[in-house]
């Protein structure tokens, strides 16, 4: 069986989308060796926080943007190489295909939170995600919650949509504060005592009601904690930066921006507890790099958020800067607390493997390559 796979989502800084993409291919390589080929239209890709070439096995011969190669151009290259399925990583895929297509959908939010998106971007996908899903021989989310709702959004058949969870990759886990941990605090210049947020800066990850609830912590209960935001720049991010002058917290909440891998894993060991008061995920992925490292976790009672972390979190209400107040007090003023949730954590993300993720997708290409409806 020979495998297309799609690392578009590699052509930029890995989020969260790219980070799955990623390790989902540093996992099925053991298993499908040169049976599986890369899909591109750049050859050049993100690895690691660094930009490196990499060999993309079929990659766009003109300097075309990515609709007009995977749409025109994939296709014809996906026919001559003789493809038995291919994966698309990031809800889009051709809309007509000579093999099976199997297509990840990571969440609903394009039709449940429409707020949330530039208006590009919900132009271009929300006409064409569901044809693609619709049109795939399988559709592959990342929780039992988003699943629930890709259904209900864009009435898909429910044996077509398949449940197979992300992971931390396995460079999260706990450190003892040593020198390269020591390094990292003197380069960033880090607090002593720190919370930690870890995702893109947009409305949707709720940032302005977690400053809110940080600025109420410091001016009511005196904490002696900073608040460090990392991640990249988003739509409307300006609300966000807005709100910590607004709160008068300047000297107390610091941008970090995008931090690489190695640094990111010391910034969660450093950290009291780590908070992500999102107000829909399909899956979470920092929360569960947080509690590989063993990092009390702060998250929404709500959603996929709750079904990932079960009663290894503090849930609050996204919606109440009392409540996300109150759930940080909790874990920063209770050490019992705390060290309960750092040990919760630990034990619940055992659930979570890129080996178990790689050997159900893979399970999924051998069903549709199988007999599956083509696309």
């Amino acid at each position: 069986m020979r495998v297309g796979y799609d690392v578009t989502p590699l052509c930029t800084p890995l989020t969260g989308v790219g980070v799955y993409t990623a390790q989902l291919l540093r996992h099925l390589r053991p298993l499908l060796g040169a049976n599986l080929m890369t899909l591109a239209h750049r050859s050049r890709v993100w690895t690691n926080g660094h930009v490196a070439a990499t060999r993309v096995d079929l990659v766009s011969p003109w300097q075309v943007n990515k609709t007009l190669w995977m749409q025109a151009v994939l296709p014809h290259q996906i026919r001559k190489a003789g493809l038995d399925v291919c994966h698309f990583t990031n809800s889009v895929a051709p809309l007509w295909c000579p093999c099976p297509v199997v297509v990840t959908v990571h969440d609903a939010s394009l039709w449940l939170y429409p707020e949330y998106h530039y208006p590009r971007r919900l132009l271009a996908m929300r006409p064409l995600v569901p044809l693609v899903a619709r049109r795939a021989a399988a559709v592959i989310t990342v929780s039992h919650s988003a699943r629930q709702d890709l259904v209900r959004v864009l009435r898909l058949p429910p044996e077509k949509v398949h449940v197979i969870y992300e992971a931390p990759s396995p460079a999260f886990r706990p450190l003892s504060h040593g020198p390269w941990v020591e390094e990292v605090r003197r380069r960033y210049h880090l607090p002593d005592r720190f919370l930690l947020y870890v995702g893109t800066l947009e409305p949707r990850k709720n940032l302005v009601r977690l400053i809110r609830a940080f600025a109420r912590l410091k001016r009511g209960q005196g904490i002696p904690h900073a608040l460090l935001l990392v991640g990249r720049r988003g739509w409307k991010d300006r609300r966000i930066f807005a709100a910590v002058e607004a709160e008068g917290v300047q000297q107390a909440v610091r941008f970090l921006g995008y931090v690489p891998e190695t640094d990111l894993v010391a910034l969660y060991n450093l950290a009291d507890a780590f908070v992500f008061p999102s107000l829909y995920a399909g899956f979470g992925l920092p929360v569960v790099e947080a509690m590989a490292c063993g990092t009390p976790v702060i998250t929404s009672g709500r959603g996929a958020l709750a079904e990932i972390t079960a009663d290894a979190a503090e849930w609050v209400d996204p919606l109440d800067e009392t409540s996300i107040a109150e759930g940080i007090a909790r874990v920063l003023t209770d050490p019992a607390r705390a060290a309960v949730l750092s040990e919760a954590g630990r034990q619940r993300v055992r659930a979570f493997r890129w080996e178990r993720t790689a050997h159900r997708t893979l399970a999924v290409y051998r069903a549709v390559a199988a007999g599956a409806p083509r696309a």
